[in-house]
């Protein structure tokens, strides 16, 4: 998991330099088969083309529900957020003597609404 809010270069080498050894081994050495005429295969245009064509779509049609699902999400925890600040509102506001037939204390009072308020931010 990363957890920091930016990656360094030698980090990224770190995590991919095998990659890049393996890889860059396989196409040299696919070349250098092309390069002294040990292989030849000819690939004609067309069908790269079309199945290019055809992952792009894919792709792109994938990345848009990847998106679309993000923001239902975003959307989704806002109104949650919201409506858990509405409720600690509502919750404040009836933290008082206005709505008691015995009067409290406001050293009560005020350890009541610590008390609502440390839990209120533990749901946000």
């Amino acid at each position: 998991m990363i957890i920091t809010k930016s990656i360094s270069f030698v980090k990224v080498i770190n995590w991919t330099f095998h990659h890049i050894v393996w890889l860059t081994l396989l196409s040299g050495i696919v070349t250098a088969l092309y390069y002294f005429k040990i292989i030849n295969i000819v690939i004609p245009w067309l069908p790269v083309s079309v199945i290019g064509t055809a992952v792009a779509f894919y792709v792109g049609f994938k990345n848009n529900q990847a998106y679309d699902r993000m923001w239902e999400a975003r959307k989704i925890w806002g109104g949650i957020v919201n409506d858990s600040r509405t409720w600690g509102m509502m919750v404040d506001g009836y933290i008082s003597n206005f709505f008691t037939e015995e009067k409290t204390s406001e050293t009560e009072i005020k350890s009541i609404y610590i008390l609502v308020e440390y839990i209120c931010l533990q749901i946000i």
